[in-house]
């Protein structure tokens, strides 16, 4: 499978290329105004972020949120996609969802459960996910996304219910219960 990585600056690129040895894989390095050669492409990775220092909420000129050229990809790219902790937190925004700036950091290896929906999704209901982050997504819309698990710091996994997208606030590709080839297979793809 022919895989673009959209690298939000990850501190896990090493993990995610590991992950995705087994597709050919190219690698774009954010910034705004980046263009996006998805064409030939059959997937699309968003990856987390914490290398920079470009949160959800950062600005560029006269105002552009930072992420705002990804939000406009997302709405438009007719690949699937998945998104992981940064790249959850675009594609909530880009859908016109809110994401809040917690108290305090989560990180570490943390429990989720599956919702209903989850639990019959990814075949379980209690899981062990590697988490770094300090945002959340504050509300999502349940009339286009399913949400799949939760945590006490809030969603964790949501699945679009129209369009090949998933999500998940942790970082599949740090290990855990689910790989990131979970995640591939919730888009129908072969492992």
């Amino acid at each position: 499978m022919r895989v673009l990585l959209v690298n939000n600056n990850t501190k896990h690129l090493e993990e995610l290329k590991a992950a995705l040895s087994p597709h050919t894989l190219e690698i774009v390095m954010y910034q705004p105004g980046v263009q996006f050669k998805w064409q030939d492409k059959d997937l699309v990775v968003l990856s987390g972020g914490g290398g920079e220092g470009n949160e959800i909420n950062d600005t560029v000129d006269q105002g552009q949120l930072w992420y705002e050229d990804e939000m406009k990809f997302i709405l438009q790219c007719p690949k699937p996609i998945v998104g992981i902790c940064m790249g959850f937190e675009v594609i909530a925004r880009a859908f016109g969802s809110a994401v809040e700036e917690m108290e305090d950091e989560v990180l570490g290896f943390k429990k989720l459960t599956a919702t209903k929906k989850g639990s019959f999704r990814l075949g379980q209901d209690n899981l062990r996910q590697y988490e770094a982050h300090k945002w959340r997504v504050g509300d999502i819309s349940t009339k286009e996304f399913d949400i799949l698990a939760d945590s006490t710091s809030g969603m964790e996994v949501i699945l679009h219910k129209l369009r090949p997208i998933i999500a998940s606030q942790f970082h599949p590709e740090k290990g855990g219960t689910l790989k990131l080839d979970n995640f591939l297979d919730q888009l129908n793809f072969a492992s």
